[in-house]
Parts: C-alpha cells; structure tokens; sequence
C-alpha cells in the first residue's frame, strides 16, 4: 500500500467536491493539486460546491505554496465565479482560521463561502447553497 496522497480530490458527491489535505503536499504534489483542480474548474458539465479540509495535524502552509494559490485564484477567478456555487474551507486550527480569513479580505473570492471547524460543518453548509442554487435556476428556468 503506498503513501497517502497528499491531497484528494473527492468527486464522489456529485456537486459537492471535497478537496482534503491529508499530509504537507511536496512542491510536485500542490504543482499538481493546482493543475487537476484547475483541470475541474475549467471542465464543463454543472456549477458544483466545494469544501477544503485540513487535517488537524497539518502546519501552516508554506508560504510559497500560499503565493501559489494566490496567484492560481487571480488566474481562475473567472471559472471560479461561473462554475463554483461556493466554497467551504474547514480549518481544526481557530489559528488557522483566522488567518485565512485575514487573506480572503486581501484577495476577496468570485463566489460565497465560510470558514468553519469541520468537514460536516463544510458540506452542510454547501449542500445547503447547492439546493438554493439549484431551486433558483428550475425556477428561472420556468420563467
């Protein structure tokens, strides 16, 4: 059996994706979170969720890896605000949470979103978000 990934990219939710960082990603390993997220980003098909896990034993991130994300959300940022209904990000740390709503005032996201404590936390919240979203296009739809 091989090393857990460093970061999983479930899709098996349907319009709920959870992306979970499992252990510190290498620079080759986030080099690639990026690419296959972008890749889903940039797909066609429905306007779907997200919720980002961090497991509690995960440190800060690197602030090279921070600069990275920064830079592949000014990238994104279109296919962010078309095809992301919003996005949880689900954060043990209360450290950890502070901090990044420290940068999304700095670098506001295209789509709604939150910071909370667990991945059940996260995906109620989107589910919820999902079916809202989802009501308000079959009713625009009939219109």
């Amino acid at each position: 059996m091989g090393m857990t990934p460093a970061v999983e990219i479930d899709q098996s939710q349907g319009l709920l994706v959870v992306v979970r960082f499992q252990r510190s990603p290498t620079d080759r390993e986030f080099e690639q979170y990026l690419s296959d997220y972008g890749q889903l980003l940039l797909g066609r098909g429905a306007r779907f969720g997200a919720v980002f896990v961090t497991a509690p034993q995960l440190p800060m991130v690197p602030a090279r890896h921070a600069r990275q994300q920064v830079d592949f959300l000014r990238n994104h940022r279109d296919a962010m605000a078309e095809r992301l209904v919003c996005m949880a990000f689900a954060l043990p740390s209360p450290l950890m949470r502070g901090v990044l709503r420290g940068i999304m005032v700095l670098e506001p996201l295209p789509c709604p979103h939150t910071v909370v404590a667990t991945e059940s936390e996260g995906v109620s919240w989107v589910k919820a978000r999902l079916w809202t979203d989802h009501v308000r296009r079959m009713k625009g739809a009939q219109a």
